[in-house]
Order: structure tokens, then sequence, then C-alpha cells
């Protein structure tokens, strides 16, 4: 890999972490707990990774380096581990919803998909996953993810292996990847990234019943 990275990471359950110690030893990279991550830490890397786990479509720990991004965006890379199988959609769905507006169009991001085991639990989680099977249960159809998620539900996944996290890892070693397998950055041009910002900054100065439409129009 050319270059030094940083993984800064946060596990609920250990899925991630062994994700972390794949990319390890696939990288020779340092690491760092989200919850022991401090801004000086930055110094001295080309790339920035954080993996985390997902809940709700949302990364968990990633509000941890959300105040960096303005110096951060253009060498962070990003990648959720969940307990659903990934598909062409899984990334860019985390994307819109852990990434601000502002950066989330120079940022690459990456799914793995990790296990799950209703037994490591904690009582509210139990609670929610509880209250999304009835949900599920209740409706006259089902989608493939509603349905690996009754069964996940009754027996413990564990999807933890190399295969999953390989794309991630060629990414990070500046070799070719197939655009379906993550979300890449929309914008990589210096002229288009400076027209992105000033129209960012007429979005943030519009009035408060033109701001939303501005935001919308530079997410498309």
């Amino acid at each position: 890999m050319k270059g030094k990275l940083l993984i800064i990471f946060k596990s609920n359950h250990g899925y991630t972490k062994r994700y972390v110690d794949i990319l390890g030893n696939a990288l020779g990279c340092d690491a760092v707990p989200a919850d022991k991550f401090k801004g000086e830490m930055l110094t001295g890397y080309d790339k920035i990774l954080f993996i985390g786990s997902v809940r709700g479509s949302v990364i968990n720990g990633f509000n941890k380096i959300s105040d960096y991004l303005d110096i951060l965006y253009k060498k962070l890379v990003v990648c959720g581990v969940g307990m659903l199988p990934n598909n062409e959609d899984r990334a860019d769905i985390i994307k819109d919803a852990t990434i601000s507006v502002a950066y989330e169009k120079f940022i690459p991001v990456f799914y793995a998909q990790g296990g799950f085991d209703i037994a490591e639990l904690s009582r509210t989680e139990r609670i929610a996953i509880s209250m999304t099977v009835r949900s599920i249960k209740m409706q006259s159809l089902i989608n493939d993810d509603e349905t690996f998620i009754l069964n996940a539900t009754a027996t413990p996944t564990d999807e933890v292996k190399q295969a999953n996290i390989q794309p991630l890892i060629d990414y990070l070693e500046d070799k070719p990847v197939d655009e379906k397998l993550y979300s890449p950055p929309e914008i990589t041009d210096e002229a288009e990234e400076q027209e992105f910002f000033e129209e960012m900054e007429k979005a943030a100065s519009a009035p408060d019943n033109k701001k939303r439409a501005l935001k919308k129009k530079l997410k498309r």
C-alpha cells in the first residue's frame, strides 16, 4: 500500500474488530478504537479508514471523527459492518445516512457482512430486535433482508471472512475495484470540488425556506 494508513474503528460485538485484524494483517497499518481516538493521532497518515458496525443504516461511532471531516474528506475511506448480506445499494444507503451532504460526494464507502447472535445482545438491543421481528411478521409480504433477519434471530450467523473485505483491501492498495462493490466518490476533480463548495456556501446563507431545496439539489 502506498502511504501510511490509520484505522479508527467502533466494534460492538467483535465482528468489526475481526475485520480490523484482517485489514491489519493484509496492510500492516495502525489501528485505534474510536473511543480512544484523539485528533492529534491523524498527523503523519496519508489515508484514514473509519470502520464501524451498522445500526439502522448508520455507522456507529462515526461522530467521533465528524468534527475532522473538513481536513479528512480527501483521504478518508469509510466501511460499515452489518448483519445483512451485501448488495449494490447497501453502501449508498449507509453513506447517505452516515455522512453529511457537505462531504458525502468525496468519500468512498464500503460494506462488509459481519454476523449476528441474539445471545450477544444487550437487553435494550434484544427489545429492539424483538420489535423489528414482530413488525416483519405482521406484514403480508417480506423482502430478502427481512427474511434474513427472521432466520438470523433463530440461527446465529457469522460471515466474517477476508473475501467480504477484499474490495476494501484492494482499494486501499490502489488497485482497481468494481464500482458495483462500493459507493465511490462522485467528485474527484478540483474545479468541480470548488464549484460544489461554492454552492454549499450559497445554500448555507439562503433563506430558511430555500435551504432544503438547495441542499437536496447538492445531493444529486
